[in-house]
């Protein structure tokens, strides 16, 4: 997969975005996958953390390896399936994503900015038409943050599918 383009990633947003990392430990909502391992569920915050500070969601990606990190099999729709090679990279991208427009958010809220606006920031091979109409809509950026604090592990209600491609900027 193409790696993203966060056009407001900056040192503010980084440290909005460790805020928001805190907030979900100090919650117990924080967010681990079940496709990952013992292992991998004892270095993957430290690990989203590290990036968060000095890196993106290719270096994320790069830390927490598949299959090292990964269960080999998971259940889906009641049925045992291989856990798919590209996991890393979806559970990254995602969880990357869902904390830098968290972050965006707060840096919205912080600077008086009354909407955010929805963009393509990772090229994708198969685009989905319903995402294609979300870019240049608005949000709320109050309203945003609610929501993806609201639907940790699921899809949240006011964005599109968090591993679209799509994210924020002021």
């Amino acid at each position: 997969m193409a790696k993203f383009n966060f056009l407001n990633l900056d040192s503010e947003v980084r440290n909005f975005m460790l805020d928001e990392i805190n907030l979900d430990v100090e919650r117990d909502v924080f967010f681990l996958s079940e496709r990952l391992n013992e292992y991998g569920k004892s270095v993957y915050e430290d690990f989203l953390i590290k990036s968060v500070k000095e890196g993106d969601e290719e270096g994320f990606e790069a830390l927490l390896e598949f299959p090292k990190f990964f269960n080999g099999t998971e259940i889906k729709n009641s049925k045992q399936s291989k856990v798919p090679k590209n996991a890393s990279t979806l559970i990254c991208q995602s969880e990357f994503n869902r904390y830098y427009i968290r972050g965006v958010c707060l840096k919205a809220i912080k600077d008086g900015v009354e909407s955010v606006e929805i963009y393509r920031g990772r090229q994708s091979s198969f685009v989905r038409p319903e995402s294609e109409l979300q870019i240049g809509k608005k949000l709320d950026p109050r309203e945003l943050l609610e929501d993806l604090r609201n639907s940790i592990g699921k899809q949240p209600k006011l964005f599109p599918e968090i591993n679209s491609g799509l994210t924020i900027m002021i």
